[in-house]
């Protein structure tokens, strides 16, 4: 959800876009990617076979810890640097030179999250290499 540079108003759209995204990520993003974490922890305590004999569980852990550690470390802290220049483009009436590069940085830590979760929920649903259970 970018808004085109240029076009008048971009300033307080963006400002107000930003709320917006920084409020999901708080209440929703970061919590939901430490649950998610949990219940597969969860899941690999529970099982019925060794963690070390499912291969699949082993790459899930591995891209949930991946997928936590950007979300929380990278990601939510570009969330509030970008939503900061956008109230400070608000304030002066115009899109500061720095918001685009920040903004692009933060697009692509999300998608790299995003991408990493498909592929751990693809790794959930198909499980490869996993048992039949006899």
């Amino acid at each position: 959800m970018n808004a085109v540079v240029g076009a008048s108003g971009d300033a307080a759209l963006i400002h107000h876009q930003r709320l917006f995204v920084s409020a999901i990520t708080a209440a929703l993003t970061v919590p939901g990617m430490c649950l998610l974490l949990a219940a597969t922890c969860l899941l690999a305590l529970t099982s019925r076979q060794r963690l070390l004999e499912q291969r699949w569980l082993i790459a899930k852990l591995v891209l949930l810890v991946l997928i936590v550690l950007n979300g929380s470390f990278v990601l939510a802290p570009l969330v509030g640097q970008v939503t900061e220049l956008a109230v400070q483009s608000a304030a002066q009436g115009q899109l500061l030179p720095a918001y685009p590069p920040l903004k692009s940085r933060e697009d692509m830590f999300g998608i790299a999250n995003f991408l990493m979760l498909a592929a751990a929920l693809l790794l959930a649903v198909y499980k490869p290499g996993a048992r039949e259970a006899a």
